[in-house]
């Protein structure tokens, strides 16, 4: 037999809730929570469900992928023999099996125990554990033919909190006192087991949704992790952050929300996942996080580009709606030195009939969508309105020469009087 040391139980549940019914996970316990044991020595081996479980669950155990008899939640091994050795899984139901639990037994006088799971963030204890009725001492605990200890009492090492880098081969070695006929005296005896710290959850990853993002979309950012399934149950904390400030605090939600995005939301975004305690924490890579514009800048385009005085105007509020997004409703404003002269409509155009010359100025246009959540301002453009050229009316060519005639005509009848009359003077 045995010396009577037993672990409590970590029972380790995994199970799945659907609407629809109960899909239960199981998990294999054992009892004592020790790998390996002597050949000869018994062990429990326990099919742990959900608490939410409930009825007649039916259980099956298998043995490296067969069926062997057992149809209870304990199945109990008595003086254990080599065939027991192998990997052991149950199932619950129609549900899946469990992930598999390797059971292994030893010869010899000393074994080197550990519990047969052992995640980052646990308190890790080592045993050194000897056939029992027999005077021990001097136990020491090695890691890669290294020195790391001695324990405090009796033959348990308590490592303590360990993390993936714990992972590698561990040994013990302790003096075991023996009866002889020729002389009783102590002789050393050791044992090795490779010790794998597994990962309690993945680095996550960021993931968003919907991808492309454009301005005004609901984004939802998640923090994706997946537990270790021997610890479906253990729950986790999220953070996330956006260019190294947080945005949201440490919560069980692994979703961070923005319901309508803009521009300013665009950037490099991470996560945290943690224990409750914190005992293990890890963080995402960078994920940059893109907004697309709804729609660009407007310019302010003229039906001409030179309007004179009289000319039918129209000023058009150009944009350009980003793909897949071609049927979201826009609405336009004008504007002339910052006075609004057409207010928020579906129409792009501003149209004026007879351009005057007080209709010259500064003009921008606005656009947004109907709820005003994305809206943007064109730049200025100066639109110049030229007035028309003053007409000379033109002169009636017969009636120009008819005139000149008439005027050369009297000049002469006038020099021809004058004439006449210094002869007469004369006589």
């Amino acid at each position: 037999m045995m010396t009577t040391l037993i672990c409590h139980l970590l029972l380790f549940t995994a199970f799945f809730v659907e609407t629809s019914g109960a899909a239960v996970g199981a998990v294999v316990s054992l009892s004592p929570n020790w790998t390996p044991i002597f050949l000869g020595e018994s062990v429990t081996l326990s099919c742990n469900v959900a608490p939410t479980a409930q009825g007649n669950l039916g259980y099956s155990w298998y043995r490296d992928g067969h069926r062997i008899s057992g149809d209870q939640q304990s199945f109990v091994i008595h003086s254990s023999k080599w065939s027991d050795i192998g990997n052991y899984q149950c199932q619950v139901g129609a549900n899946e099996r469990s992930d598999p639990v390797r059971l292994d037994f030893k010869p010899g006088w000393v074994i080197l125990q550990a519990p047969p799971a052992v995640h980052e963030g646990d308190s890790l204890s080592l045993k050194c554990y000897s056939r029992p009725g027999y005077d021990t001492r001097n136990p020491v605990f090695y890691k890669d033919n290294k020195a790391i200890g001695s324990p405090v009492s009796g033959s348990e090492l308590q490592i303590g909190r360990v993390d993936v880098t714990a992972s590698g081969t561990y040994g013990c070695k302790k003096e075991i006192f023996f009866h002889y006929l020729v002389g009783n005296r102590y002789r050393s005896h050791g044992a090795e087991q490779y010790v794998r710290v597994q990962e309690l959850f993945s680095t996550p990853q960021i993931k968003v949704s919907p991808d492309p993002i454009m301005q005004r979309d609901h984004m939802t950012i998640t923090c994706d992790t997946e537990l270790s399934p021997r610890r479906a149950t253990t729950e986790l904390q999220f953070a996330f952050y956006r260019n190294g400030h947080n945005v949201q605090g440490f919560s069980l939600s692994n979703q961070y929300g923005v319901p309508s995005t803009q521009l300013e939301d665009s950037g490099k975004y991470t996560c945290e996942v943690q224990t409750p305690t914190g005992s293990v924490r890890k963080r995402s890579r960078e994920a940059h996080i893109h907004i697309q514009e709804l729609f660009s800048y407007p310019q302010i385009k003229v039906s001409s580009d030179q309007v004179t005085e009289g000319d039918h105007m129209t000023i058009t509020c150009d944009t350009e709606l980003r793909p897949h997004r071609e049927t979201t409703e826009l609405q336009f404003s004008f504007y002339r030195n910052g006075h609004n002269v057409q207010g928020f409509n579906s129409s792009n155009q501003y149209g004026v009939p007879s351009a005057q010359l007080e209709d010259s100025g500064n003009y921008t246009c606005e656009v947004q969508t109907p709820t005003g959540s994305v809206r943007k301002t064109s730049r200025e453009s100066l639109i110049q309105i030229k007035g028309r050229p003053q007409t000379i009316p033109r002169l009636n060519l017969t009636r120009l020469i008819l005139s000149l005639f008439l005027f050369i005509w009297t000049v002469c009848l006038i020099c021809h009087c004058v004439k006449t009359n210094n002869i007469r003077n004369i006589w």
